[in-house]
C-alpha cells in the first residue's frame, strides 16, 4: 500500500476519534448533543494533525514512558497554539479560550490541557497505533485507494463549505466594524470641533476684556459704556457663532443617525438562517470575534433564537 495512503487513511481516523473524544465531553458539559470539531462532518483534524506528529516525531522516545509524555505535551501544546493563532487571524474569531484556567498562555493552551494531550499521546502511541495499525493493513491495496479517494473528497467539499460560509461572515463583520468606527470617528471629530469653537470664543472674550483694563481705569464712566456694546456684540456674535455650530452638530447628527441606521440593516441582514453560523457558535460555546466580544455574544444569541424557533 502507498505510504501517503496510509498517513492520509491514519489521518482520517485519528481526526474521527477526535472528534469522538471532543463530542462526548461537550455534550456531557452541555447536556446536548454538540456536533464539535471546525468541520461540519464527523472530524477534528487537528487531532489526525496532532496524532501524526507524536507518531512520527517521538519514535526515538517512544519506549521511554516520562519522555514521552512530556515530549507528546509540548508538540500537542505547540500545536494547539499555532492553530489557535492561525484561525484568529484567518478568521478574525477566537475559537476557544483558557484564560479561566490556571497556567494558560494567552488563554489559547492551558496546563490541563497540556497534561491530558500528553497522557493522551502515551496511549496512542503504546496502545491504540498498534490496533489502527492492524485495521488499516487488512485493507487490499485498491481498497485503501478506493476509501482514500472518496474521504479525501468528502473533506474537501466539507473544508470548502465550511471555510466559504465563515470567510462570508468575516466579510460581513469587518464592513460592520468598518461603519462602526466610521461614526465613532465622526463623533469624536465634531465633538472636538465644538470643544475648539467653544474655547477660541472664550479666550477672544478674555483678551478683550484683559485689553480693556487699563482703558477702563482711564474712563470708567465711558469704557462702561463701550463694554456693554462690546458685550452685546459679543453676545450677538456668540448667538450666531452657536446657532452655526448647533447647525453643524444637528447635521452631523442626521448623518450619524443615517449610518446608524444603515448599520442596523447591515446587521439584521445576517443571514441567521445559515448553517454555517449556526454550527459554529454551537461547536464552540467560547467563541469570540475578536473586534467585539459583546455583538459576538449578541450574534450567538440570535442564533440560537433561530435554531429554536426552527425546531418549534
Amino acid at each position: 500500500m502507498p505510504y501517503i495512503v496510509t498517513l492520509f487513511l491514519y489521518f482520517v481516523v485519528y481526526s474521527f476519534l477526535g472528534w469522538c473524544c471532543e463530542t462526548v465531553y461537550c455534550s456531557t458539559i452541555q447536556k446536548h448533543f454538540v456536533n464539535r470539531g471546525f468541520l461540519y462532518g464527523p472530524l477534528c483534524p487537528i487531532y489526525g494533525c496532532g496524532a501524526l506528529l507524536v507518531l512520527f516525531l517521538l519514535r526515538d522516545v517512544s519506549d521511554s514512558l516520562v519522555p514521552l509524555f512530556l515530549s507528546g505535551l509540548v508538540v500537542t501544546t505547540v500545536l494547539e497554539y499555532l492553530t489557535s493563532v492561525l484561525m484568529e487571524k484567518l478568521f478574525h474569531m477566537k475559537w476557544w479560550d483558557y484564560s479561566h484556567l490556571p497556567f494558560n498562555i494567552n488563554g489559547r493552551v492551558c496546563l490541563l490541557n497540556s497534561c491530558e494531550f500528553g497522557a493522551l499521546s502515551v496511549f496512542v502511541v503504546r496502545v491504540l497505533h498498534p490496533a489502527i495499525v492492524g485495521l488499516v493493513d487488512r485493507l487490499s491495496v485498491m481498497a485503501a485507494w478506493i476509501v482514500a479517494i472518496v474521504l479525501l473528497a468528502v473533506i474537501l467539499t466539507d473544508t470548502v463549505i465550511t471555510v466559504r460560509g465563515l470567510l462570508i461572515l468575516k466579510g460581513k463583520l469587518d464592513d460592520i466594524y468598518d461603519r462602526i468606527e466610521e461614526i465613532r470617528l465622526k463623533t469624536e471629530e465634531g465633538s472636538e470641533k465644538l470643544r475648539l469653537a467653544l474655547t477660541e470664543k472664550g479666550d477672544d472674550v478674555r483678551r478683550s476684556i484683559r485689553g480693556r483694563t487699563d482703558e477702563l481705569k482711564e474712563s470708567l464712566a465711558v469704557r462702561v459704556e463701550i463694554l456693554q456694546g462690546d458685550y452685546e456684540q459679543y453676545k450677538e456674535r456668540m448667538a450666531q457663532s452657536g446657532e452655526e455650530l448647533q447647525k453643524n452638530v444637528e447635521e452631523g447628527r442626521e448623518e450619524s443617525r443615517r449610518k446608524l441606521a444603515a448599520l442596523k440593516e447591515r446587521i439584521q441582514s445576517l443571514d441567521t438562517s445559515r448553517i454555517a453560523y449556526r454550527h459554529m457558535f454551537r461547536a464552540f460555546p467560547n467563541l469570540r470575534i475578536s473586534q467585539n466580544e459583546r455583538f459576538s455574544a449578541q450574534l450567538r444569541d440570535k442564533l440560537e433564537y433561530f435554531h429554536k424557533s426552527k425546531e418549534k
